[in-house]
């Protein structure tokens, strides 16, 4: 998710070199991350049009930049990583939000991530 987040910062969706995720002493599952990262990468577009169909009375430009990357990750792994079941992305989400959103975010993350879940 913080690789995911600077990539929104910088604008740029293309890491060459995912070594970075490798040498992450805080990446617990290596192979899944590299996979999320890869999905972001190669789909950020449609991952993003995929949040934006699922919003409600939200304009996409409004979502906060630490939401926004939990919910690419996420919305990455939904549809990109069969090994991550859609209901551990939801609540690994829901527990980021918790820790880097506001006292709302969870609610938001975990209402759009129900949608796209279903939309599935």
């Amino acid at each position: 998710m913080q690789l995911i987040y600077q990539m929104d910062i910088t604008g740029d969706f293309n890491v060459s070199d995912l070594s970075v995720v490798e040498e992450s002493a805080n990446v617990v599952d290596k192979k899944q991350a590299a996979a999320t990262l890869e999905a972001v990468q190669e789909h950020h577009e449609e991952i993003d049009k995929k949040i934006e169909d699922n919003l409600d009375n939200w304009k996409f430009e409004r979502i906060a930049k630490a939401e926004l990357a939990i919910l690419r990750t996420a919305v990455a792994e939904m549809l990109y990583v069969e090994s991550i079941p859609v209901s551990v992305s939801i609540n690994e989400a829901v527990e980021l939000a918790k820790k880097y959103g506001d006292e709302r975010s969870y609610k938001f993350v975990n209402s759009v991530l129900g949608k796209v879940a279903k939309s599935i």
